[in-house]
């Protein structure tokens, strides 16, 4: 079973390489390749990566972390895809959990975990608490019993799927830029199998994304996208678009 890792990097070059060096420090299966998108970075994102042996580098001049993915994809040959944003940090055990639940499971097409944000004050302890261990099991059984669809959300930075699973709804939809594109994929595959949500498969993240906007602003944001990909189809950024 080859596992083919895609990492989306625009301007990483702070970041990428603690990803990387995680990424290899871990068990990795015996078949693998890494593959890192650089999306039209203006840093030396794409020197750093050329650097690290058993990396290849693709390039996407598309800005987009869905046109990253989807570059990334579309470049792999793995029957097992990966994604992790390039400020992730992989555990050593991850791969060794995927493949066996992959391998357990043959209706099993899409996994993920949570975040575990690192140098967090205890206010986004907090928040991050929240998000695991409330909003995620009650996403659950939204999913289940309101949405009527099996399995729970891919996290946009921390998931694997089946290359055949991918083919089968297209890809990922380069329309959406950010905020709801994961949600709008899960809402997708989920009509095609099952998808699990395992706390085992927790990854170390950055704190960049509180720095620009604050952690109960973020977060806010992530959950409001997620209701209305669900239910207006669109991310809540598409729909003011549309009605501008």
């Amino acid at each position: 079973m080859k596992v083919s890792i895609v990492v989306p990097a625009y301007n990483e070059e702070g970041f990428l390489p603690r990803c990387l060096n995680s990424i290899f420090s871990s068990d990795l299966p015996d078949n693998f390749e890494v593959i890192v998108v650089n999306n039209a970075s203006t840093d030396k994102t794409e020197m750093v990566a050329k650097n690290f042996k058993g990396v290849r580098v693709i390039n996407e001049s598309k800005k987009g972390v869905t046109r990253a993915r989807q570059a990334g994809y579309l470049a792999s040959s793995g029957e097992i895809l990966v994604f992790f944003d390039a400020d992730s940090i992989v555990s050593k055990n991850w791969f060794n959990i995927v493949i066996k639940k992959f391998t357990n499971d043959s209706e099993l097409i899409g996994i993920s975990g949570p975040y575990h944000f690192e140098k967090i004050s205890k206010i986004v302890a907090f928040l991050e608490s929240i998000y695991n261990n409330i909003i995620m099991p009650v996403g659950e059984k939204i999913w289940k019993y309101v949405f009527r669809q099996g399995g729970i959300m891919l996290i946009g930075g921390n998931f694997a799927v089946r290359r055949e699973a991918l083919e089968k709804i297209g890809g990922f939809n380069t329309n959406l830029e950010f905020y709801g594109e994961d949600t709008e994929l899960t809402r997708r595959i989920a009509k095609i199998g099952k998808i699990e949500f395992s706390k085992e498969l927790v990854i170390g993240s950055s704190l960049r994304r509180f720095g620009g906007e604050g952690g109960i602003r973020l977060i806010a944001k992530y959950v409001i996208n997620f209701f209305s990909e669900w239910i207006f189809k669109k991310p809540l950024n598409k729909i003011y678009q549309d009605f501008r």
